[in-house]
């Protein structure tokens, strides 16, 4: 008998250009994610050495072992590419297993291109139209309830390690106040299941 492969934690190092009106940045380090755990932390060794952990809906930077700040974020760690990924779920964003349903399947080429749209007494939220390519996540563009566009991220380019297909190069772009801010992510030397690195995996949340 054949059993699938259980994939529970996943790092790599991480690289992220970003852009907002006439300034770059650039970020580097390690990700580190844990399906059981929950944490998503990010050890940053350039331009400053910093960890940043993502827990619920909160993200904690430390410094030298000290808590630094701590500011709220909208899209919980369970909704990240990290987790969409360990779960099996990337393909369609996790879209299937929510509240949201396919209203509309299109073609365009090699695209298959699926609106979903949530309930109408979901007010506050917006469409999302995700868009495949050879049944891989190719495109998602995130709607707000006033049919603007919040965001896109478009996945360039994949990588297989041990079975588990990750994306290894992912543009982001954001719309606030009139504003684009685009940022560039690349992922290298990918590692799953690695019982390694556990003080990053499990890293000590402290106030």
């Amino acid at each position: 008998m054949l059993f699938a492969q259980y994939f529970f934690r996943i790092e790599a190092d991480i690289s992220m250009k970003s852009k907002l009106e006439n300034v770059n940045q650039l970020t580097m380090g390690r990700v580190y994610y844990d399906i059981k755990i929950k944490k998503l932390v990010y050890n940053i060794h350039f331009p400053e050495k910093e960890v940043w952990v993502v827990k619920d809906s909160t993200v904690s930077t430390y410094k030298n072992n000290q808590l630094l700040k701590q500011a709220k974020t909208l899209s919980l760690v369970q909704s990240t590419l990290f987790h969409l990924a360990l779960e099996g779920k990337l393909h369609d964003y996790g879209l299937s297993k929510s509240v949201y349903k396919i209203t509309k399947v299109e073609k365009d080429g090699d695209l298959v291109i699926s609106t979903y749209s949530p309930p109408e007494n979901y007010k506050s939220l917006g469409k999302v139209v995700l868009s495949t390519k050879d049944k891989n996540l190719y495109g998602v563009v995130f709607f707000s309830a006033d049919n603007k566009i919040l965001s896109k991220q478009i996945i360039k380019s994949y990588v297989t390690v041990s079975g588990l297909k990750f994306p290894s190069e992912i543009i982001q772009i954001y719309y606030k106040d009139n504003k684009e801010y685009y940022q560039v992510m690349t992922f290298k030397n990918v590692k799953v299941n690695n019982l390694q690195n556990e003080n990053y995996y499990n890293y000590p949340l402290t106030k």
